[in-house]
């Protein structure tokens, strides 16, 4: 299923909205510490989406190897 550019630009604005309100009901002088882990939350998802990106190419390079190595044992036969 594929969400429409109009639903993913409505759901960054009421992401939005939710963060206002979060901030909204924390004492004065917390903003700092939402802006830190909100800034490590970003590195983690970051670091998870290129682990496993990095993983799925090793394992595809692996794959095409493994069939390199299958075509070169392939000898043609000509028959007459």
């Amino acid at each position: 299923m594929m969400i429409s550019r109009e639903m993913m630009s409505r759901l960054r604005t009421a992401a939005g909205y939710q963060k206002q309100a979060v901030r909204a009901l924390l004492p004065k002088g917390m903003e700092g510490h939402l802006d830190v882990i909100e800034k490590e939350v970003k590195l983690m998802f970051a670091e998870t989406v290129t682990g496993l990106f990095s993983e799925c190419v090793s394992d595809a390079a692996a794959k095409g190897s493994e069939g390199e190595e299958r075509d070169k044992g392939i000898k043609k036969v000509t028959i007459e």
